[in-house]
């Protein structure tokens, strides 16, 4: 029969039974329960051929030193044995004695095997969970699995044979490869592209993000917005987009150089201490304080997006006070920031308090 693959997403996954196991918005199978068991039973597959050899199953796995996965893979030529694997309401240790009847194969913490052994219309796959810490996704499954064993003679093709499992070695590298070949769209995908990636598309388009000083949702933004931030580079424009990307917030920008005739001479050393010194220097004032490592990515990327010539400085202004027209203050007032307080069975209010 000619090579078929079936791959197995979130849509396949949504019509799978599940115990104590969460499909996740990403597509991935979690515990999402603290006490077990843990297990899913996957609609079957049908080949659309009676008696179908099964060759390969594949999937992504991830394990902790206290979880455990087993993979079960059962074939058969009936679908009326969907009633009773897909009923909840019968307990799983049972349901495994029906597949072990079924001369089924199970695999115990293994993301990649060969299912050889089984023949049958319907394929029948379940993962049980024992402990914590385990998940997987994206299984693919390959019917017959081969690519070589059909090139030779009829009396080299005996199935599962210690020539069969050699060759299929090399045939495993070769679906691996025209997998890879046959998702290479998926690279140039900012949506799926790794972080590496993202880093050298950047690269192209001239934004230098060497380092992995940005986390992989920032340099997905940051590749959206290229082409516009591009086209404003050196303007006020493109400053402002990256703060609002970068701190949901767009600066008060100050140019020193547009400055220089409003200060008087007597206030003029006060205003370089402030602004700078310089026609070239330009100050970015912003409320929403960033710790110092965030500051230093905000100003790499404003380097290559700033005025040539041009020195920035970002100013982060502190939250101040707010006073109301029916507020008195006396001789020695002092305004504090907003805390939250307490009060003690002691405490006595006079006058014109008002609490809120």
């Amino acid at each position: 029969m000619s090579q078929l693959t079936f791959f197995i997403r979130k849509p396949q996954l949504e019509k799978a039974l599940y115990r104590g196991l969460v499909l996740r918005e990403d597509g991935s199978v979690i515990c999402g329960a603290k006490e077990g068991p843990f297990y899913c039973i996957l609609d079957p597959l049908d080949s659309g051929v009676e008696d179908c050899p099964w060759g390969r199953l594949r999937v992504q796995l991830t394990l902790s030193e206290y979880g455990v996965c087993y993979l079960y893979a059962a074939a058969c030529n009936e679908l009326k044995l969907r009633d009773y694997l897909m009923d909840p309401g019968i307990p799983f240790s049972e349901k495994k004695g029906c597949l072990h009847s079924m001369n089924c194969l199970y695999f115990v913490d293994k993301p990649d095997v060969l299912l050889y052994e089984i023949e049958g219309r319907y394929l029948w796959i379940a993962v049980e969970v024992i402990g914590g810490g385990v998940a997987f996704s994206d299984m693919d499954v390959y019917v017959p699995g081969d690519n070589f064993m059909e090139v030779f003679p009829e009396i080299y093709r005996e199935k599962n044979s210690f020539f069969h499992r050699y060759l299929s070695i090399y045939s495993s590298m070769y679906n691996d490869f025209e997998d890879n070949l046959d998702h290479r769209a998926d690279m140039l995908d900012i949506r799926k592209a790794t972080g590496k990636l993202l880093e050298l598309f950047l690269k192209w388009i001239g934004i230098d993000v060497d380092g992995g000083f940005l986390d992989e949702a920032f340099l997905r933004i940051l590749l959206r917005e290229a082409p516009e931030l591009i086209r404003y580079k050196g303007t006020k424009k493109s400053i402002q987009r990256i703060c609002k990307l970068f701190v949901d917030e767009e600066p008060v920008i100050l140019e020193r150089g547009h400055m220089q005739r409003y200060v008087r001479s007597a206030q003029q050393e006060v205003y370089d201490n402030l602004y700078g010194d310089s026609p070239y220097d330009v100050i970015l004032m912003m409320t929403s304080a960033v710790d110092e490592h965030k500051k230093e990515q905000l100003l790499h990327l404003l380097e290559q997006f700033k005025p040539v010539r041009s020195r920035l400085h970002i100013l982060f202004l502190e939250n101040g006070g707010l006073l109301d027209t029916h507020i008195y203050l006396d001789r020695n007032a002092v305004i504090f920031s907003q805390e939250e307080g307490s009060l003690d069975w002691a405490a006595l209010l006079d006058g014109a308090i008002v609490l809120q």
